[in-house]
């Protein structure tokens, strides 16, 4: 009648060994869960190193996590590996070249005027664009002509009048119309025209030696002296006193300008 008590006590010490090994790895479980969960909670909170903090230990905050800005500012922050990278036009700007001391040789001031009547129909006419034009706005020529830039043995002519919305109004291409003409007359407007502009008016009379010399051009569209007579502008054509503001309390415009007559045939 007692034969199953041995089993029934040995089964029931098993299952007391049993349960002790489940709640043992329960709660070892429990509080290795609760471990992990708070390890990872700490990772999420940012560590701020006060500035009493960072004077007293030397150390400064890390910068390697990037810093979270609003909307408005995300096309201004510079973050990521190319922060660093500035490919502004600005920045390819030279140094500013040395003024003059002294004049100019007269060599030089030929030289220059002669250079400068190759990009003009006629003395005072704009001068003609050198290079392939794309311009959408005025602003795609003064990314260059605003400041004058030089990039290497390049320099852009410095504008010497006040800005305005259309440049190809007053300059155009210097190889003609970027469209194709079908007309021949479209194709060659010089022809039958006998028009003759004005030449180089020569340099500026002085009054008695040492005096400053007359203005030898019309001032109309050239308020800015310096984008000519400034250390951007040509060699022979740069003035020894680029500090002096107002350049017309010394130099006059010449009277003569005003009595020249248009050769014809």
């Amino acid at each position: 009648m007692n034969n199953w008590l041995p089993h029934f006590n040995r089964s029931r010490a098993s299952r007391r060994v049993l349960l002790a090994v489940l709640i043992t790895a329960a709660v070892s479980g429990y509080f290795m869960g609760l471990r992990q969960t708070r390890s990872q909670v700490s990772l999420t909170r940012p560590t701020e190193l006060s500035t009493a903090q960072a004077s007293r230990s030397g150390d400064a905050p890390d910068r390697s996590v990037p810093g979270i800005v609003t909307y408005s500012e995300v096309n201004r922050k510079r973050s990521g590996p190319n922060a660093g990278w500035r490919s502004d036009l600005h920045l390819l700007i030279g140094p500013p070249r040395l003024a003059l001391t002294t004049n100019a040789p007269p060599e030089f001031r030929a030289a220059a005027v002669a250079q400068r009547q190759t990009r003009r129909a006629f003395d005072g006419a704009p001068p003609v664009v050198p290079h392939p034009i794309t311009q959408d706005s005025s602003s795609a020529c003064l990314a260059c002509h605003a400041s004058g830039l030089a990039v290497k043995d390049r320099t852009a002519s410095k504008v010497s009048h006040a800005h305005f919305s259309n440049c190809t109004q007053c300059h155009v291409p210097a190889g003609g119309p970027q469209i194709p003409l079908g007309d021949a007359a479209l194709r060659e407007p010089s022809s039958g025209n006998s028009f003759a502009g004005f030449t180089a008016f020569g340099p500026g009379k002085r009054a008695w030696p040492g005096a400053p010399p007359t203005i030898p051009h019309a001032t109309l569209m050239r308020s800015d002296c310096l984008s000519c007579h400034g250390p951007g502008g040509l060699y022979g054509l740069r003035t020894p006193h680029v500090e002096r503001l107002l350049c017309t309390q010394c130099h006059a415009p010449d009277a003569r300008l005003d009595q020249r007559l248009v050769a014809h045939e």
